[in-house]
């Protein structure tokens, strides 16, 4: 049998003074979760790098909102959805597989934490639905 899914949403603001608090939000809303201190560590850093592109990135300099959603289902998954509106951008068409072991003269510059993101957790998913872009990061339990 499935154990409901528990479900939480908050808004901050697009600037780097909320990252610290956007990280602590989601850490607590999983906090009961049966993820080990690595695991969460893992989550912690996909959910960095995805908040600090959007903060550098989607709004060009002007003031934004950053909608985060956790679902957590106990003993199935954490579902984190990041939802900006700022300018299109799908990460997955970006952040190829990159060669770490490579000479820094031959690696392409950026994308690497993309890479990172889509190590880290199960699985990423994007869609661009009106004026937001909508980013789901799972990982299973």
């Amino acid at each position: 049998m499935t154990e409901p899914v528990q479900s939480a949403c908050s808004t901050f603001s697009a600037n780097i003074s909320s990252l610290r608090p956007m990280l602590a939000w989601v850490l607590s809303q999983i906090e009961e979760s049966p993820f080990q201190q690595p695991e969460l560590r893992r989550i912690e850093v996909a959910l960095e790098e995805a908040l600090v592109n959007i903060i550098h990135y989607a709004y060009l300099d002007q003031e934004g909102v950053i909608e985060i959603t956790c679902n957590y289902s106990p003993n199935e998954q954490i579902e984190i959805i990041i939802k900006d509106y700022g300018v299109p951008f799908n990460p997955l068409e970006k952040g190829q597989k990159i060669d770490r072991m490579a000479p820094l003269e031959e690696r392409v510059v950026g994308g690497l934490g993309i890479s990172f993101m889509k190590e880290l957790m199960d699985k990423m998913e994007y869609s661009r639905e009106g004026d937001a872009n909508i980013l789901t990061l799972k990982k299973h339990c």
